[in-house]
Order: structure tokens, then C-alpha cells, then sequence
């Protein structure tokens, strides 16, 4: 069996750039907090956050009471682990590993954007040649 079996790309596309946008967050919360003592950073699992989210698992629902409620769903992140190493000042950050993080998440999130735009330019081109 297929790991996305049965669910659309566009759908993993979508929520890529969701969990990449999530991780961001977290990425820059780290570096904004480098020099602030005893912080520890938060390390988000990107792939084991994307699949829960695929699967609808880790999700916060709330409850509504009138049908005209709108549906919020937000998905609770999957953390990888905590930092070990220290400074003087008990501050675990590694700023050049969080650098290379946020590059890599950045590049993600574009190659999933361009994925997105690239699946509905096919789309709106088929719709056009089917109108001529």
C-alpha cells in the first residue's frame, strides 16, 4: 500500500505548506529566543506533523452549537526532541542548526507552493482548452 493512498495531491500539497508554515513558527521562535537564559527550543517533526494531519490524527476540534459555527480545526505539532547542550547562560539554542533548518523549511514550503501553482495552471489550461 501506497503511503498517501486514497488522499489527493493537491491535499498533501496544501497541508505541506501548513506544516511547513507550523515548523517556521517554531523555527523562528528559537532564533528570536538565542540569547534569552535557560531557553530551551522547540524541535518539530515535520514528516511524523504532515502525516497526522494527512490522517486527521493530532488535530484540536472544537465543539460547535449552531450549525452556522465555523469549523476550526487546528493541528497539534509532533516534537522531535529537546536540545541537550548548553551555554553559560542555559541557553540551548544552536543558532547555525536552526539557520539550517529554517533554509530547509523555507525551501519546502516554496517547492510545495510551486507544486500547487503548477497543478492548477494544468487544471485552468485543460478548462480552457475544453472552452475553445
Amino acid at each position: 500500500m501506497t503511503p498517501f493512498a486514497g488522499i489527493d495531491a493537491t491535499r498533501v500539497l496544501v497541508e505541506g505548506m501548513r506544516t511547513a508554515a507550523l515548523h517556521h513558527r517554531y523555527l523562528a521562535q528559537n532564533i528570536a529566543n538565542v540569547d534569552t537564559p535557560n531557553y530551551v527550543p522547540v524541535e518539530m517533526d515535520f514528516q511524523k506533523t504532515l502525516r497526522a494531519a494527512l490522517e486527521g490524527r493530532g488535530g484540536l476540534a472544537l465543539r460547535t452549537s449552531r450549525p452556522r459555527h465555523l469549523d476550526f480545526t487546528q493541528h497539534k505539532p509532533q516534537f522531535e526532541r529537546l536540545a541537550f547542550l548548553s551555554k553559560n547562560d542555559y541557553n540551548k539554542v544552536d543558532l547555525d542548526d536552526q539557520m539550517a533548518k529554517l533554509s530547509e523549511n523555507t525551501s519546502r514550503y516554496t517547492t510545495y507552493a510551486a507544486l500547487t501553482a503548477k497543478r492548477f495552471e494544468m487544471v485552468k489550461n485543460m478548462l480552457n482548452a475544453l472552452a475553445r
